[in-house]
């Protein structure tokens, strides 16, 4: 088998225990002398998972509004960066070296997720909680595979071609310097095997499955009982859809999909930890941060920065917005962008716009946090399940995920299609493309659709 040196793609990896520990910024890892000596170490640990993540190199920036969305298309072209992305010219430097430095904070917190995963499964220290330590497990896992199917989404094959793809490393082990590479069958394997360990330990441990109204948290920090803002088992069960959807395994998709949506049919509404925003209930909460299974916490000087500076610099989204939004009602197109002269600023993520109704002050009234950075939501399940039922040939039932999603966004075309008797399943897939670039626009997503659908191509992984 074929190995890989990973020295040039993630050379963090390769350093000493010492001095990779040794930073401690907001998007750097914990001092190797204090690690893993008690509970509050491994809780430590996971937490500087989670600041990893909202860094400017993953989801805080180049994930998501600085060059995924770009790729996507749906972003007018802006700086250097942004009109190669939007060119799909992977060839120059400035993209190159974008590309470079996010591969390396992914799977450099991938290994802080493999660390942390081998010291849990052979300490010595006794967990205060004793859920604590599965659900620590859990999240690791599901985070490991989480990080590595986007990077095979984005540098692998589209699902219906192999092409000249040579394979990638699929990273289990902290400090493996030579690591094979697998097929695309292999890593999606690999990254079953991964999401299906977190679903069961995080299956009897998670409180997300009991759910409550946590008290107060601080602006910006990672709070534990913020369950939607953390890796759950709902996000477990919502990734493994993705991942199914991708593989084409249509069934599995929609079973794992389904399992997503048992939160609003068994848990009381004002229990429910996520839910769909309706017409006139989001106040200030323009993104719809309620509907996130999983969000990245952020704090006030990252994303929301990031989105408003974005804004100033004149970021507009291309003239197709009109044809995505046709429906001038959907409140989507009224609450996340911004007319003006020569376009539409796309405003979802900026200071303006705050998570109201996670927590409340000890007088009861409401608190805000800063905009999360989304990473899967109640609305890309609902859509995976209607593609997979439409695929499956269960019309019916494909058509009351979508109207579902619909009635909440004041959005009627599935009613329609469905009351005139025009429900294929050319017709019902069409419709719920669309809603996938409604719902996902300015989320880094709309680039894997498209290549999913064979209608891009790929970079070629930093070696």
């Amino acid at each position: 088998m074929k190995k890989c040196s990973l020295l040039l793609i993630i050379p963090l990896l390769l350093v000493g225990c010492s001095d990779y520990f040794d930073r401690k910024s907001d998007d750097s890892s914990i001092p190797a002398s204090r690690f893993f000596g008690n509970e509050g170490a491994f809780l430590s640990a996971l937490t500087d998972v989670y600041t990893q993540l909202r860094s400017d190199n993953l989801f805080g920036g180049t994930l998501t509004l600085t060059m995924m969305d770009f790729l996507s298309g749906e972003l007018q072209p802006l700086g250097d960066l942004g009109k190669a992305a939007s060119q799909h010219d992977f060839a120059d430097k400035t993209l190159q070296r974008q590309l470079d430095s996010m591969v390396s904070a992914a799977y450099r917190a991938v290994a802080s997720c493999n660390l942390i995963i081998q010291e849990a499964e052979h300490t010595d220290v006794v967990f205060f909680n004793s859920s604590q330590k599965n659900m620590i497990l859990g999240e690791c896992h599901a985070l490991r595979a989480a990080l590595q199917f986007d990077l095979l989404r984005l540098f692998g094959p589209s699902p219906q071609d192999d092409g000249s793809f040579s394979g990638m490393p699929y990273m289990t082990v902290f400090g493996q310097k030579d690591v094979p590479l697998l097929t695309k069958a292999q890593l999606l394997q690999a990254m079953q095997a991964d999401l299906a360990k977190a679903e069961q330990l995080l299956a009897t441990t998670d409180p997300i499955l009991q759910p409550t109204n946590p008290t107060t948290v601080v602006v910006g920090r990672v709070d534990r009982r913020l369950r939607t803002l953390q890796m759950n088992y709902f996000a477990v069960k919502a990734l493994q859809a993705r991942l199914a959807l991708w593989s084409g395994d249509y069934e599995h998709a929609r079973a794992c999909a389904d399992k997503v949506f048992a939160h609003q049919r068994d848990v009381a509404d004002r229990y429910q930890l996520f839910h769909y925003v309706a017409p006139g209930k989001y106040a200030s909460d323009y993104e719809f941060s309620r509907e996130f299974i999983f969000g990245i916490s952020t704090q006030p000087k990252g994303f929301p920065l990031l989105s408003d500076s974005l804004q100033k610099a004149g970021l507009k989204v291309t003239d197709r917005l009109r044809t995505i939004y046709p429906q001038a009602a959907d409140i989507r197109y009224r609450a996340w962008f911004k007319a003006s002269a020569d376009g539409y600023a796309l405003t979802k993520f900026g200071s303006e716009t705050l998570l109201s109704g996670y927590v409340y002050s000890q007088t009861g009234g409401e608190t805000g946090l800063p905009a999360a950075i989304p990473y899967i939501k109640l609305g890309e399940v609902a859509l995976i399940a209607a593609e997979s039922s439409a695929h499956l040939g269960r019309l019916e039932e494909a058509a009351d995920y979508l109207k579902t999603l619909q009635s909440n966004k004041n959005v009627d075309e599935a009613a329609q299609l469905q009351a005139g008797g025009g429900l294929t399943k050319e017709a019902l897939l069409q419709l719920i493309y669309t809603e996938y670039e409604r719902e996902l626009l300015g989320e880094g997503q709309l680039y894997y659709l498209y290549k999913r659908l064979g209608k891009v191509g790929s970079p070629r992984l930093p070696r």
